[in-house]
Formats: C-alpha cells, sequence, structure tokens
C-alpha cells in the first residue's frame, strides 16, 4: 500500500472536518481530509437536481453573523453571505392555532400565547435565565430551573419552546445551562437565525474551496478501516486504498462510531461508557414542492406542545428552487429512545400533513412533489444533562497522544452545528 505522510489526518467531512481541514491548511499544515462518501458535508450534505437544492434536512445558523460558524468563515477570509430575515413573519404553534412568535419584552408582554399573569412569570423567568450562571446549571434541567421561583402551569407547558433553542423540546430533560448559555449569546445578536444564501450549499462548496485554496487535500470516497496506534500514540490512518502517516489524527465524526476503528481497550472505561451512551436526537423531515405558494409566512414555524419546525424554504431563499416553484420543509423529532423506523416516519407525515391542512387548509392537495427524509441522527449530542457541555469528552484524547475529537458530540461550545464549527476553531488553536 502506498504511504504518504501528512503533519494531521482528519477523519469525517462534516462541519467539523471540513473546517478543520481548512483552517489547519490555512496555517501551512500538510493536512488530508479523508471522507467515506462520495459527498462532502456530512449531516449538511445537498444534492442539486431538477434546479433544487436538496439539503438533507434543515440547516440554519444560529446567530447569523454573530454566530460560531461565522466566526470559522471569518477567520478563513471567506464571510458567509447571509439574506437578511428580518422582518420575517415566524410564528408559534400551541392548541392548534398559531400565533406570531414574540421578541423581546415588548413581544413578550403582547402575546396571545400565555395569559397575562402568565406572561409576567415567564418574563421575571427569562430574566433569571439572562443573569444566571450557566455552569451552575449543566447538570440541572430547564424545569428545575423555573420551579426553583415559579409554578404557573401555562409557563411550565410553554418551556418547550425555550428548550428547543437548545433542539431539546422536553423541559424535564433539556440541560438549564445549555439554555442559559445560548440565550446569553442570542440577546446580544440583532439576528437569531442566520440562513445562508443557497443553504448548506454556499457553506459546503467555501469549506472545500478554502481547504483547496490553501494547499490542502481531500479524498472522497475513501474509508478510514484502522487509527494507526503504536506505543500509546496516534501515528496515521489505514484506509481502503492506502496508509497515511501523520502527526495528529483528528476524529471529526460522532464519538460512537469511534470503536468501529480503533480499539476501545486502548481508552478508560468511564470514556467507553459515555461513549457507548451519547444519544442522538431523531427526526423525519419532508420537502414538498408546489406550483405556488400556499401560504404568504416568510418565516417558518415552531411547534410549542409539539416538536415540529417548519421553514417556508423559496419564501426564504428563492435560489434553492427552480423559477416558479415553492418548496416547503416540514420537520419532527421523534421519540429519541427509539431507533427510527420507517413505521414511525408514516405516523410522522400523516401527523405532519393533518397540520398542513390545519393550518394551511387545503395545501396537501396542491403538493405536486415530496421528499421524505428518515434521519437517525439529527444532532448527533442531544443538550440533555447527562450530555452537557462539562460532560463531554475534550477535544485532546488523554489517552491515546495525538489523537484529537471535534465534532458535536465534544466538549466545546454552541448546539448541534456550532459545536462543530467552535470544535474545530478550538483544535486549529491547539495546534
Amino acid at each position: 500500500m502506498v504511504e504518504t505522510r501528512y503533519d494531521a489526518v482528519v477523519i469525517g467531512a462534516g462541519f467539523a472536518g471540513l473546517s478543520a481541514t481548512a483552517l489547519l491548511a490555512q496555517q501551512g499544515r500538510r493536512v488530508l481530509l479523508v471522507e467515506k462518501s462520495a459527498r462532502l458535508g456530512g449531516r449538511a450534505a445537498y444534492i442539486e437536481r431538477d434546479g433544487f437544492v436538496w439539503q438533507y434536512g434543515q440547516h440554519s445558523h444560529r446567530l447569523a453573523g454573530n454566530g460560531i460558524a461565522a466566526r470559522v468563515f471569518d477567520t478563513l477570509g471567506e464571510p458567509i453571505d447571509f439574506i437578511d430575515t428580518r422582518g420575517n413573519t415566524a410564528y408559534l404553534y400551541l392548541d392548534g392555532r398559531i400565533h406570531p412568535r414574540p421578541e423581546g419584552i415588548a413581544g413578550f408582554l403582547g402575546t396571545s400565547l400565555l395569559p397575562f399573569t402568565a406572561r409576567l412569570d415567564f418574563l421575571r423567568f427569562y430574566r433569571r435565565l439572562l443573569k444566571a450562571d450557566p455552569n451552575a446549571w449543566y447538570d440541572r434541567t430547564l424545569l428545575d430551573f423555573y420551579r426553583e421561583r415559579g409554578g404557573n402551569a401555562y409557563v411550565e407547558r410553554f418551556l418547550g419552546f425555550v428548550g428547543f433553542t437548545v433542539m431539546v423540546t422536553d423541559p424535564a430533560r433539556v440541560s438549564a445551562g445549555e439554555v442559559i448559555q445560548f440565550l446569553q449569546r442570542a440577546v446580544k445578536a440583532p439576528v437569531k437565525q442566520g440562513e445562508p444564501r443557497g443553504g448548506s450549499k454556499q457553506i459546503i462548496v467555501k469549506l472545500e474551496t478554502a481547504v483547496r485554496r490553501y494547499g490542502g487535500h481531500i479524498h472522497a470516497p475513501e474509508r478510514v478501516e484502522e487509527i494507526l496506534v503504536e506505543r500509546g500514540t496516534a501515528v496515521g490512518v489505514r484506509t481502503d486504498h492506502a496508509c497515511y502517516h501523520a502527526e495528529k489524527v483528528v476524529f471529526a465524526a460522532p464519538l460512537p462510531g469511534l470503536f468501529k476503528i480503533v480499539p476501545s481497550s486502548l481508552f478508560q472505561p468511564s470514556f467507553v461508557e459515555y461513549v457507548t451512551r451519547i444519544r442522538p436526537s431523531r427526526g423525519v423531515s419532508i420537502d414538498f414542492v408546489f406550483d405556488k405558494p400556499v401560504t404568504d409566512i416568510t418565516g417558518g414555524i415552531l411547534g410549542v406542545d409539539i416538536p415540529l419546525w417548519v421553514k417556508f424554504q423559496s419564501h426564504i431563499d428563492a435560489t434553492v428552487a427552480p423559477p416558479g416553484k415553492c418548496v416547503n420543509t416540514w420537520a419532527m423529532l421523534m421519540d429519541p429512545e427509539v431507533p427510527a423506523t420507517a413505521e414511525q416516519a408514516d405516523v410522522a407525515e400523516a401527523r405532519i400533513k393533518g397540520l398542513m391542512d390545519e393550518l394551511l387548509p387545503g395545501s396537501t392537495g396542491k403538493i405536486i412533489r415530496q421528499r421524505r427524509l428518515i434521519l437517525p441522527v439529527v444532532n448527533a449530542n442531544m443538550l440533555v444533562t447527562e450530555q452537557s457541555y462539562p460532560h463531554r469528552p475534550p477535544i485532546v484524547c488523554p489517552e491515546v497522544n495525538h489523537l484529537f475529537f471535534i465534532g458535536d458530540t465534544v466538549q466545546s461550545e454552541g448546539c448541534s452545528g456550532d459545536i462543530a464549527f467552535s470544535s474545530a476553531l478550538r483544535l486549529a488553536k491547539l495546534l
């Protein structure tokens, strides 16, 4: 087999792997990115077909130009072209109705989502979140945080929406520290949700371009079959094509896949137990295509009492669909404790279509095409208490020298894709 030497080999071309490879190449490192799929992007991969840009589910970037993803691209000299979504109409679904999504104190004071006394109680709770120390709350739930000083049943029902900000809708499971950490960043940002023009296509193309511009190498499709470890030090990888020796090896995929390519016996039992117990969120996402708009909503809908999120894709960004076509993406989280199956997806699809006709009467009869995705992994790491920031494994592997972990299952800032981007930034600084 061919042997080639690199400063670093990165395994996995999702947001984390692509970002880390680009950042290390920018530093002048000789770096190789190995990806088993022919498409780059991991869970953010996209397909262009018939004038559509099909994404693997929905992908936004929290806080737009003030967010963590933007830091990576600014560092690379390739700022993200975000669509200005300020002024777009967004709604919350509760008890069979949609309500304008409130923003700020004035929005919550005037919302019809809660009775007036509950609104006041919620605002007191929200102010407490903005002043709290997240480090004191990572191991306790959002419901725990609220019940320390509140006891309004209406507010407790509304906590699911607050948990949804970090993609966990159960207030009795979501880490209060993770919610606090995000909201304290969000309150300072003028735009809460960043929509890259062209969707994930822009992100992946810019990262791949940066890798190649700075002299990095990408091998795809090529599967890593083994991380090579000698005397407790990672020295490279063996793939189905070749052996590559490297000063550093970076595993940039969800940690539960680690033990497929390196023996678990090399690691502490506590690490092995944690990794094997990581639980992802699961869901179903359906892209519906119409010949003309079925709503004038320009933003999206989030469920308060159900784990629903809707994005009117082509209303936000016309470049994701051919002229004259409209794409709406409806998605729903499923039970994370049960594997995602076709039968579960059938139930979710029926529920989604029922909601569509409830909220947008007659819309299902106007569907000309649909694309359903069963998502066994939405976020590889749910931000529940046991998987919150302090409990996630560090980027530097303590047992195997020169082995590093990045991606959304490691100890880094943010939620979902933000963890991937922030871990890549931290890795680049460490190396």
